[in-house]
């Protein structure tokens, strides 16, 4: 007689790497295969990958990374309410799943698929 599986939860977690700056893409399509910085302060928060194959980083200087790209456009992302409301709208589809969500920040949930997986036994 086969012994009962022991089972674990599974757990799969979303993390969008350069959040603010797909919104942003998103918002204005002229973006899109152009070096782009999401700033606050003087802090690049997030770039797209365009920029990080050209030397910038996420949380770096604003000043070097113009320096190191002299053609950066430059996103100002102080006002929140953009990035909240893709958040909003990603998670929403996470919710439609039916399964627990757990979020940790804008760009990062966390939904427990196990009884989707258990369904599939």
């Amino acid at each position: 007689m086969a012994q009962p599986r022991a089972r674990g939860r599974v757990v799969v977690c979303f993390d969008l790497d350069c959040f603010y700056a797909q919104v942003c893409e998103v918002e204005d399509p002229s973006l899109k295969n152009r070096p782009v910085a999401v700033r606050q302060k003087y802090i690049v928060v997030t770039c797209n990958y365009a920029a990080r194959r050209r030397g910038v980083t996420k949380l770096g200087s604003l000043e070097k990374a113009k320096r190191l790209v002299p053609d950066l456009v430059v996103v100002d992302g102080s006002d929140l309410t953009r990035f909240r409301a893709a958040s909003q709208k990603i998670n929403q589809l996470w919710r439609s799943f039916g399964c627990p969500l757990e979020r940790l920040g804008m760009d990062e949930s966390f939904l427990d698929v196990s009884s989707i997986v258990d369904d599939l036994d």
